[in-house]
């Protein structure tokens, strides 16, 4: 006790002597008063940032309650400070997280979290569902740690903390890298660096630099993952960060060791061992000698392996690593393997093996602390929930007088909703009806351009004596104007007419221009075509908008896919992907038609929502340049994602169905 208030004696006189000297004048009680308070606080915050200082220098070596926060806690409780609180254990909990106590961790971030849900500080909260979301990654329950993070991430959005967001979109990148998702991994570590870019964060873009080379380098894109990790490198030194140099040190060390380049993977391995030897971090010795052991494995010099093995075994027993432990062991009887010496192969071989169960156990009671912790919060929430019931109980009784009083006054509030509702309802029918007419509008009409066009073309072959192309150009212009007139009567037409119309409609499309481009139709095996119903010419002003705007401009041959893809059961994914000039180069050019692509987008739009509405599942369009996904690629692709309907009987009923729908919708 004499230690703590020794520390609070030098916060406050620090505090004091920056503090001018008080007016003779003023009221000396009421600015002692005024002043308590502020003095606390300000105490409180002296003391977190001594102990975050004192902590960062120490590390493992000090207590992680140390006197520094154990007075901060202890003058927060006292003053009922609660947001300085909730900052003190969600500290606290990150600290026993780092040390691989998951289940304290988690209690410390659940009393923080009821703190910060109590004074509504959503920044705070956020940063607390940000910390139990590692937690839960560092026990690979990755499901509650991606609900964690996105709960983080939708209060900093809330609140613009530019900091947060960019933290919890880096940690949803690191839960999709976890679970081996590693093309989604970079997109979120891609949004995280332009966030860091933005704020000028160098610690945040050397960590989401080094974050997407390690995704690369999962990928095989060995060359891209070295470039990320050098500028990662240089983000370190320029905040001179040698626990991120180390990192980059060791990143690229495997990197080169992926090249098959081992000489050139050892000058960055050794690095990261020195490094690591001048920081003292133990846990980091250990693991740069197993890898410079195992590229001298690779290499063939074996005494040297030796050596490295030997000393990452020694380091990781004295520390108590039982992962590196397992590694090293594993490593060992690699090598005694390779020299002949097979039962000192098979010992390293079962101490590998005995060690990795002891991973799995410590795993396992790891996630079960963390889940009593878990068990334990839910259990008091739900205690003080019931108290909170049994206070509106008896307040309902006492307020029950009044509220016949308003009784009235919220019936009139009920009638008058109820008008509002009515006439809301009338105009969404309206306007429900509305949009089935433009749908109808736009499946029953084909381009007059392109209608006017294939009739020229038509009469070109004729005055060409081109018989052949002329019948068959006019045989498949009148085939898919029987198929549109027959179309637009219907909501749904089966997967195979629809194909068949697009066949007819691409294939016209491909004469008019001389055969300038090639096309290509592909249905998912699992797809029945006969069965599996779509809205019908659902992707023709997209087609339509590829070879006008995109391949025609362009001098090369042309290409034009669309293909039906089933995602999953319910799930079916249209894409149209074209090789032409691209987005950005189409409105460069000025290209015509800008209006009606638009207006074609916008029914498509509505297309789409109705159809979310009558299926009751979601729907997405998605046009983008293809050169947003690879530079060196070009042409425009549009993604569709519909539902997959499947008529039960024939076409009718589900029509019949889907309007009964549509009728109690509105």
């Amino acid at each position: 006790m004499q230690k703590k208030s020794g520390l609070l004696i030098i916060i406050l006189f620090e505090f004091f002597s920056c503090r001018n000297v008080p007016d003779d004048k003023a009221n000396p009680e009421g600015n002692l008063m005024s002043d308590v308070v502020g003095t606390d606080s300000l105490v409180v915050e002296q003391l977190i940032e001594r102990s975050i200082n004192l902590y960062g220098q120490g590390g493992v070596h000090v207590d992680i309650s140390d006197n520094y926060l154990s007075e901060a806690e202890e003058i927060a409780r006292k003053n009922e400070n609660l947001n300085q609180l909730a900052r003190i254990y969600n500290l606290t909990g990150q600290r026993y997280r780092n040390r691989a106590r998951y289940g304290k961790a988690m209690e410390f971030h659940q009393k923080a979290l009821a703190l910060a849900t109590k004074t509504g500080d959503k920044h705070l909260l956020g940063e607390v569902y940000n910390q139990l979301g590692v937690v839960y990654r560092r026990i690979d329950d990755n499901p509650a740690a991606l609900e964690m993070h996105v709960k983080a991430l939708s209060l900093a959005e809330e609140t613009g903390d530019s900091m947060l967001i960019g933290s919890a979109i880096n940690s949803i990148g690191n839960v999709n890298y976890n679970l081996d998702r590693y093309v989604t991994s970079i997109e979120y570590f891609k949004r995280s660096l332009d966030i860091a870019e933005r704020m000028n964060n160098k610690l945040g873009l050397a960590i989401n630099h080094n974050n997407l080379g390690e995704s690369l380098l999962k990928l095989g894109q060995v060359d891209s993952a070295l470039s990320h990790f050098f500028t990662s490198l240089d983000y370190n030194y320029q905040i001179n960060s040698k626990i991120g140099q180390s990192i980059c040190f060791n990143s690229i060390g495997t990197a080169y060791l992926e090249q098959d380049r081992p000489h050139k993977a050892l000058e960055y391995l050794e690095k990261a061992l020195h490094l690591n030897e001048e920081l003292g971090d133990l846990l980091q010795v250990a693991i740069s000698h197993s890898k410079i052991g195992q590229t001298y494995l690779q290499t063939g010099d074996l005494d040297l392996a030796e050596q490295h093995l030997n000393k990452s075994f020694a380091v990781a027993l004295d520390i108590g690593s039982l992962f590196q432990i397992e590694e090293a062991s594993k490593l060992l009887s690699e090598l005694c393997e390779i020299r002949g010496d097979y039962a000192g192969a098979l010992k390293y071989f079962k101490m590998a093996a005995a060690y990795n169960d002891s991973i799995i156990n410590e795993k396992n009671v790891n996630h079960l602390s963390t889940q009593e912790a878990i068990f334990e919060s839910e259990r008091q929430r739900q205690r003080i929930e019931e108290l909170n019931k049994q206070t509106l109980q008896q307040q309902a009784i006492l307020d029950r007088q009044r509220f016949f009083l308003t009784i009235v006054l919220i019936l009139v509030v009920a009638v008058s909703f109820a008008i509002i509702m009515l006439i809301r309802q009338s105009q969404l029918r309206n306007r429900y009806k509305n949009v089935r007419h433009q749908q109808r509008l736009l499946r029953s009409q084909m381009n007059p351009h392109f209608i006017f066009n294939a009739l020229s073309a038509i009469q070109v072959y004729i005055l060409e004596h081109d018989i052949e192309k002329s019948s068959r150009f006019l045989t498949d212009f009148s085939k898919l104007m029987r198929h549109v007139l027959r179309s637009s009567a219907h909501d749904y037409i089966s997967l195979k007419e629809e194909t068949e119309i697009l066949g007819y409609y691409l294939e016209l499309q491909r004469l008019r221009f001389s055969e300038a481009f090639d096309y290509a139709l592909s249905i998912d095996e699992t797809l029945d075509k006969e069965k599996v119903m779509v809205p019908p010419m659902l992707t023709q002003p997209f087609i339509e908008n590829a070879i006008e705007h995109g391949i025609r401009p362009c001098e090369t041959e042309g290409f034009v896919s669309v293909r039906f893809i089933r995602e999953d059961r319910n799930k079916m994914i249209v894409e149209v992907d074209d090789n032409g000039i691209g987005i950005e180069a189409s409105k460069k050019a000025g290209e015509k038609g800008k209006g009606h692509e638009s207006m074609a987008i916008k029914i498509t739009r509505e297309r789409l929502d109705m159809l979310r509405r009558d299926s009751g599942r979601n729907t997405d369009m998605v046009i983008m340049d293809k050169k947003q996904i690879n530079p060196f690629d070009r042409g425009t692709l549009v993604r569709i994602i519909i539902p997959v309907v499947e008529m039960d009987r024939n076409t009718k009923t589900h029509e019949i169905k889907l309007r009964q729908k549509v009728s109690q919708w509105t």
